[in-house]
């Protein structure tokens, strides 16, 4: 497995960088859970812009891992729009489904809905896609972007895999590019923030904290490479993926709960951005499971598969 990224995809991540920055960054994130609107007046022309939504993560090397490098950058700024969403939709049905959700079992809400034209929802526990109808915007504070919605009737002609992997991809990207934003904050605070006249970073308990968060990140980052690269040998397995999304959950848990402390524990004063992130971040934690079921589904995958890892376990069912 290389561990370098092509340099046409690494080119990519930089003009989308710095397309996202200059929309704001976090703080257009948070201008939107005041103002929807923003979504589509802001974020969708610069998207348009830069012909982000027209790539395949199933294309060529340097297509896909353009795509998965946008998706980190999109999550660095918690980028308000279901980008992993619209990309999960492979190319020949993107003219009949606008986007890509995932559930296990019934839900009632579904993160940025109202965005999404003729989506369907891919459910984990069935491996069925069911068309999504989205109904009135239903804000909550852990979940900013929720919509009621109804579930539909079963949607043909969705490889349900495939989505799946896609999504599960994209979301492990996406988060990875928050994390590391957060991690950011974390450590410049460590370095800058002065007590008994030395950087706070010195302190032994803090020192801790900004390693094993920069261990969590290093983990998911490796894991998610990893992940893709499978995909595109076509030897990505479902406990491969679901894997990578319980690697996902447990990284951001480590990183939001030991950044939040790094920086004084005022994360619900709203005096930096990781309140921002941990809060955008919520929805794709728990969606379509969290951890305990995530888990959960891991294990039964294992069962059914096995497991190649460092230590490979054998199917026993």
């Amino acid at each position: 497995m290389r561990r370098d990224w092509p340099q046409a995809a690494v080119a990519y991540q930089e003009s989308v960088t710095r397309a996202f920055d200059a929309l704001g960054g976090v703080d257009l994130a948070r201008a939107a859970e005041a103002d929807r609107t923003l979504r589509e007046a802001l974020v969708a022309p610069a998207l348009d812009r830069l012909d982000l939504r027209g790539l395949d993560p199933w294309g060529e090397e340097d297509e896909s891992a353009a795509v998965m490098l946008a998706a980190r950058a999109a999550g660095a700024v918690v980028l308000p729009w279901p980008l992993a969403h619209e990309l999960a939709v492979p190319v020949d049905l993107r003219g009949d489904v606008g986007g890509i959700h995932l559930i296990s079992g019934d839900t009632e809400r579904l993160d940025h809905a109202d965005l999404l034209r003729d989506a369907v929802a891919v459910d984990l526990d069935r491996g069925v896609a069911r068309r999504v109808t989205a109904g009135a915007p239903r804000s909550a504070p852990l979940d900013p972007f929720a919509s009621d919605v109804v579930l539909g009737a079963e949607v043909p002609g969705v490889d349900a895999a495939r989505v799946t992997a896609t999504r599960i991809l994209l979301d492990a990207f996406w988060v990875a590019g928050a994390l590391a934003a957060a991690v950011d904050l974390a450590v410049t605070h460590a370095r800058d923030r002065q007590q008994f006249g030395k950087p706070i970073g010195r302190f032994g308990e803090i020192r801790w904290r900004v390693a094993d968060i920069s261990l969590a990140l290093d983990g998911l980052e490796e894991l998610a490479l990893h992940a893709w690269w499978l995909v595109r040998r076509g030897e990505a397995r479902s406990a491969d993926l679901l894997a990578l999304r319980v690697q996902m959950i447990e990284g951001a848990n480590t990183v939001l709960a030991n950044g939040h402390q790094v920086l004084g524990a005022m994360g619900l004063c709203e005096e930096h951005d990781l309140t921002v992130i941990d809060r955008h971040l919520q929805s794709v934690l728990h969606r379509p499971a969290g951890r305990i079921r995530s888990t959960d589904l891991l294990a039964r995958a294992v069962a059914a598969e096995g497991f190649d890892g460092i230590y490979p376990v054998a199917a026993w069912r």
